[in-house]
């Protein structure tokens, strides 16, 4: 028994007025007893009924004097556990209780232990219970199966969490369903074949026997034509959430947002639709998810996961189930700090990117090769870790997280002007590409009516390799490419599907020979591994010369491209 449990225990005689002091005198994080609550004994000790904090308060409403008996207020027939059951079996009876009689959140955090005369053995915290529990004895629910929602979800069930995922795209869960998952990552695949259908699970809503007990919402927040975020996706998972949440879950966000819009947007939603309140009856937090597509498998479990809670107790269990997947956690103050996190850090590296093609920019008017200055400046100065130049930043996320930040900022009066200036440098640079490849055409194959451009690499990045074409700006390139009616655009790229790119005015080609034919101009628009080990020039005997090899990212070999006859080479 806990050694401070006799201070919370009264007898009939003691007042309502004693009961409040016992309560106000204990200091759960001292004495490791749940708060608000005495415990009203018989004269042999056996329980005769508890008071909690708003029993008594209810009864002083009704006009009960403060020197009344406790028992005029007390509950006479509360759960009660007998004997001493492990802390994993009462979590399960507990659970059991919430999900099938429908609890009032307030027993979730108070649990008696009596023996069969009921004596009391112990009092003790629920929250403090499921803490210290193996999490992995919780259900875990993902709310969106994106390359955020199912890399965490595949990684969790690896682990040994039994894991329900849920899209509202049918296609992207039929596919997920039968061993097609809609994007590539490295490893994706093993592990969705050593899981599925055993501790993960594709589920069309989290209702009955798929209520799970914390919920990852993993959805995306894209930009409006103003560069504003939606929350509208964000909307619907926490309507939808709201529905099945029950008292005790935990509800654990890595979808970015603006800063501040957890307590103030996802909060409000939660409440009303649930009943519950945020911090009381369930618990809050948010992780922002920071892995690099190509790489996440490996990241989740290497990378050291921020979280902040809406509340100790939040940050604290969102950190134990996350502990089984990484060796390193950090805990911020608020949910803001770890909102915050997120958006430098996509941010950042945003702005890090657009100094180096600015840096590129600047040197191709001198005539400078900018991939050779800056690696000139960067050469043991240790101070110096300026990126190579690149055609553009691109990517889901660097393509409008600053744009998130800015009006996280601008919602405290303040508007940025580096995160702005950034993001139009990757434009500027897009069109300088453009321009040059148009300008090539036009200055250098003045007899030709029609061009063809091929694009090795359509993807937004080549290394780690993904099949990612969101945010492309090779996309970006040709799309404006296209704009010239006298040019017909072919794609390249291992990693994409040609159904990625439909949509588009691009021929796709699985066939690096058919699109290099009669090629007028080659751009190497991603720095996919597999360009590196290209035979310059076999594949280039098939391009009509003379040809624009335009290597934006700096992967060819210069000086063996340059030798090449009827070649006309350019990097950033």
């Amino acid at each position: 028994m806990n050694r401070h449990l006799p201070k919370l225990c009264l007898r009939p005689a003691d007042t309502i007025k004693t009961a409040l002091d016992r309560m106000e005198r204990n200091k759960p994080k001292d004495t490791g007893l749940p708060g608000g609550i005495v415990l009203v004994l018989g004269s042999n000790s056996r329980l005769l009924g508890i008071a909690t904090t708003g029993d008594l308060r209810k009864a002083l409403s009704k006009g009960v004097s403060m020197d009344a008996s406790v028992t005029c207020a007390m509950n006479k027939t509360p759960f009660l556990i007998e004997g001493r059951p492990s802390n994993l079996e009462i979590i399960s009876l507990v659970v059991d209780k919430v999900r099938n009689e429908n609890w009032h959140k307030d027993r979730l955090d108070k649990i008696i232990l009596v023996d069969k005369e009921k004596k009391i053995l112990d009092l003790l915290s629920f929250y403090d219970l499921w803490h210290q529990t193996d999490a992995r004895f919780k259900h875990i629910g993902i709310i969106g199966l994106g390359y955020v929602g199912l890399t965490l979800g595949i990684t969790l069930a690896d682990l040994g969490f039994k894991v329900r995922g849920a899209d509202k795209n049918k296609d992207i869960a039929d596919g997920i369903n039968k061993l097609k998952p809609h994007f590539f990552e490295a490893g994706l695949q093993d592990l969705l074949r050593d899981n599925l259908g055993k501790n993960f699970k594709i589920v069309k809503s989290f209702n009955g026997e798929n209520n799970c007990d914390v919920y990852f919402v993993c959805v995306g927040t894209p930009l409006n034509k103003s560069n504003k975020p939606e929350l509208k996706y964000l909307e619907d998972a926490m309507k939808m959430l709201g529905k099945v949440l029950k008292a005790g879950d935990t509800v654990i966000l890595r979808s970015t947002v603006p800063v501040g819009a957890t307590r103030t947007f996802v909060v409000p939603v939660l409440e009303r639709v649930s009943g519950l309140k945020a911090g009381e009856g369930f618990l809050l937090a948010f992780a922002p998810e920071r892995t690099i597509e190509g790489k996440a498998l490996e990241e989740l479990r290497k990378l050291p996961q921020v979280i902040g809670g809406i509340n100790h107790k939040s940050a604290e269990l969102a950190s134990n189930i996350f502990g089984f997947m990484t060796s390193s956690t950090v805990l911020v103050d608020s949910l803001e700090e770890a909102e915050m996190v997120k958006l430098i850090n996509n941010t950042y590296r945003d702005v890090t990117f657009g100094f180096a093609n600015e840096v590129s920019l600047v040197a191709q008017r001198w005539g400078i090769d900018a991939k050779r200055v800056i690696e000139a400046a960067n050469y043991g100065y240790e101070r110096s870790r300026v990126p190579s130049p690149s055609p553009g930043v691109g990517g889901y996320c660097l393509e409008k997280d600053p744009f998130i930040f800015i009006e996280s900022a601008k919602t405290k009066g303040y508007t940025p002007m580096l995160f702005k200036h950034a993001r139009e440098v990757s434009v500027a640079m897009e069109n300088f590409v453009v321009d040059s490849v148009l300008g090539f055409l036009k200055t250098h194959k003045k007899t030709e009516k029609k061009y063809k451009v091929l694009s090795l690499g359509l993807a937004f990045k080549g290394r780690p390799v993904t099949s990612d074409i969101r945010g492309s700006t090779a996309i970006n390139i040709l799309n404006k490419i296209l704009k010239d009616p006298a040019v017909s655009v072919f794609g390249f790229d291992p990693a994409v599907r040609k159904e990625d790119v439909s949509r588009h005015k691009i021929n796709y080609v699985k066939n690096l020979e058919a699109g290099l034919k009669g090629a007028d101009a080659v751009l190497v628009l991603t720095n996919h591994p597999h360009f590196e080990t290209l035979n310059l020039r076999k594949s280039l005997a098939l391009a009509r010369k003379p040809v624009f090899l335009f290597d934006t990212w700096g992967v060819l070999n210069k000086e063996e491209a340059s030798k090449i006859k009827g070649v006309h080479y350019k990097r950033l």
